[in-house]
């Protein structure tokens, strides 16, 4: 029997979604629905953590979830990119301190190794490469940054440098090399067999790590189209860039453009560059999406003091209202669903925050921030931006209160999502994996509908449906727009005003 979740019975849904990852602290079933009860739609795979029979029980267990719910749940597999770190560490991890010397080595038999008379810690990490592209006077960092170097000698196998900032040096932990130009290949041979790997077991949305340039977005959807064939009828999963590199803010109009959509990764992005340019990065990328027409997810450590505290800090609060009020699509909690101690509290939290920041907006008739100015590079428009601009002014004429949309791929849903306005979408689509892919559209509300519809199918089911869910009230106006792509060339659409009536009529 399918069970009607709280956020159905709202006038209307939540218009920023909820990403949350999946790890240990969600794999008790129970703990899993009640993150969805709370608000959670998205899911995040990090394949750079488990196996793949680990990847798969998590997706089973969603699917199963949202069969029962009746409500659709997306899943973004998360790709590990070139991620360096340092090689195993024996038991109890490397105490290192400011002066100390360490050595890294191209390669290293066994663990690392402390230091032992004369001779320093060695280290080494799972890009032999990072011996040649490293230069004395360039910073390595560890853990986030928590450890920092500096490089002060290169030799033919090793690269000797010297601890500015000392700490513990664990097992597997991330390497940073900010001032280092990389000659690391993306998407990576492991990218591109967890790509296909997704394509296979239903996953929904692909989120691409370190990407420098929009050629390495085009080079990961080559890979998923050959793995597809030429003869099949659905298209790549689309593409989550995810900025968290200096290269990547230098080039993020061109990756964004090539993307489907973009992830403001603050982690990578907070130890790569000055942490003072953060924000100022964050609101830069939303307002870059917007302009060009992509969905946008701000990502790490939103509520990161609830991996331990049953609640967040109060910059942590504003932080997620901010990015909301900036106009991000979705927000994502990493280690807060996936290891942390209270899952459940931490998604209703996000979500109450959301919902106050969205209904203060509202009260108000506030829209989203856009104080930013940008100067794009010129980028090549079609006619569809010019017929999204006439919908939204026919709705502002009409004062519709919902505009309903069929939209084959969801393209046309994510179009008009693009707009700083209010209004809610709510989106028809026959293909169920493309309902779950509009759920990272700002203020979209997709459902199936089995058939391809012309105006009167759609206009029928839309009367019913918003009378039975209590959107509207009998008199509101709702914008009806079927939009199509006639030939390669040329986008047509067409909107219809429509009242509803006390009674809808029932076929």
């Amino acid at each position: 029997m399918t069970r009607h979740l709280p956020d159905e019975n709202r006038p209307f849904p939540s218009r920023t979604r909820i990403l949350a990852t999946l790890g240990p602290a969600t794999d008790d079933p129970e703990v899993l629905d009640r993150i969805v009860e709370a608000g959670a739609r998205i899911f995040r795979l990090n394949f750079s953590h488990g196996g793949v029979e680990e990847h798969r029980r998590r997706i089973k267990a969603v699917r199963q979830l949202e069969q029962e719910l009746g409500t659709p749940l997306a899943i973004m597999g998360d790709l590990p990119g070139p991620k360096i770190r340092v090689i195993q560490v024996p038991e109890g991890g490397i105490e290192v301190s400011p002066g100390e010397d360490v050595l890294f080595e191209r390669s290293l038999d066994g663990a690392c190794e402390p230091a032992a008379g004369d001779r320093p810690v060695r280290l080494s990490c799972t890009w032999q490469g990072m011996v040649d592209c490293v230069h004395p006077g360039q910073r390595v960092l560890i853990n986030d940054g928590a450890i920092r170097l500096l490089a002060t000698e290169v030799m033919d196998d090793s690269l000797l440098c010297r601890v500015t900032a000392g700490g513990l040096i664990t097992s597997h932990k991330g390497v940073n090399l900010p001032d280092s130009k990389l000659d690391i290949e993306v998407p990576t041979d492991r990218d591109r067999e967890m790509a296909c790997w997704a394509i296979d077991h239903d996953v929904d949305l692909i989120a691409m790590s370190f990407v420098r340039a929009g050629e390495e977005v085009e080079s990961l959807r080559e890979v998923m189209r050959s793995h597809m064939g030429a003869d099949c009828a659905d298209r790549p999963l689309p593409i989550v860039a995810k900025i968290e590199v200096p290269q990547g803010v230098q080039k993020a109009q061109k990756i964004i453009a090539a993307a489907d959509a973009v992830m403001v990764a603050r982690g990578d992005l907070g130890v790569e560059m000055d942490l003072a340019r953060v924000p100022i990065i964050q609101k830069r990328l939303l307002s870059l999406a917007r302009a060009l027409d992509r969905p946008c997810i701000v990502a790490t450590q939103m509520l990161q003091s609830m991996i331990e505290s049953p609640i967040p800090t109060r910059a942590e609060a504003s932080d997620v209202a901010g990015a909301i009020f900036d106009g991000a699509d979705a927000v994502m909690l990493s280690g807060e669903t996936a290891v942390g101690a209270y899952p459940v509290v931490a998604v209703e939290t996000m979500r109450r925050i959301g919902d106050e920041m969205e209904n203060w907006m509202q009260a108000e008739g506030l829209s989203l921030d856009q104080s930013i100015s940008l100067q794009l590079e010129s980028h090549a428009q079609d006619d569809s931006q010019t017929l999204v601009a006439g919908i939204w002014s026919t709705a502002e004429a009409s004062q519709a209160r919902c505009i309903v949309v069929y939209s084959e791929w969801g393209t046309w849903s994510r179009l008009i999502s693009r707009s700083t306005r209010p209004i809610p979408i709510l989106a028809y689509t026959r293909r169920q994996k493309v309902v779950r892919q509009m759920l990272l559209c700002r203020g979209v509300t997709p459902e199936v509908m089995d058939v391809i519809p012309d105006e009167a199918v759609l206009t029928r089911d839309v009367q019913q449906r918003l009378h039975h869910a209590g959107w509207l009230e009998a008199g509101d106006a709702v914008l009806v727009v079927m939009g199509r792509p006639l030939e390669s060339s040329i986008n047509s659409t067409r909107m219809t005003v429509h009242r509803l009536v006390e009674e809808p009529e029932l076929t």
